[in-house]
């Protein structure tokens, strides 16, 4: 007979803390492809488009607390800092891929974002004066990638990388929400 106690399952906090994460970066990423997509095109509007990934990595970085948290108050518990980080990086991955559900749906809702997006941006990089070969670079990068994004290898591809990213940055956060609510006193 095993004399050891068994942890609870930490799924429904993962789970949480991913649906949390993905929510708040999907749907930021989504209202700024909107400002983006419907502004006028000017310098600035580039400045908000370039600042789209880091506010939503920025944002991406609280699955752990919150699914740490999350696990520690619901069953009372203390764990080791090492589950902590196994929590953040399964919130992280799963995020993910909930992030990228959401996105796709959301691009089957209203599939002229994209294209107004990129077209506000070709008119913003013509009026900012760019030279005509590196505006010609930039619309050949900008096809290729929306062609990668589109198909199915690109989807996985854009998950597989957003796991890895997610995973890692909130496993170092899962880490700080173990030691912060889970510590033994």
């Amino acid at each position: 007979m095993d004399n050891e106690q068994t942890s609870p399952s930490y799924w429904n906090s993962v789970l949480i803390g991913a649906l949390t994460v993905a929510l708040i970066t999907g749907g930021l990423g989504i209202i700024l492809m909107y400002y983006v997509a419907g502004a006028e095109p000017s310098m600035t509007l580039m400045v908000v488009s370039g600042l789209t990934l880091p506010l939503t990595c920025l944002f991406g970085l609280v699955g752990g607390v919150i699914a740490t948290r999350h696990y520690a108050k619901t069953f009372d518990i203390t764990f080791t800092i090492g589950q902590g980080a196994l929590i953040g990086l399964l919130t992280g991955a799963v995020a993910a891929i909930f992030a990228t559900v959401i996105s796709q749906l959301w691009m089957m809702i209203d599939p002229a974002l994209m294209e107004n997006f990129y077209e506000n941006m070709i008119y913003s990089m013509e009026q900012i004066g760019m030279p005509q070969a590196q505006l010609n670079d930039a619309i050949d990068n900008m096809e290729q990638t929306r062609a990668q994004q589109q198909s199915l290898g690109g989807i996985a591809l854009g998950v597989l990388i957003n796991a890895i990213v997610l995973g890692i940055v909130n496993a170092i956060t899962g880490m700080i929400g173990a030691k912060i609510f889970a510590s033994e006193e």
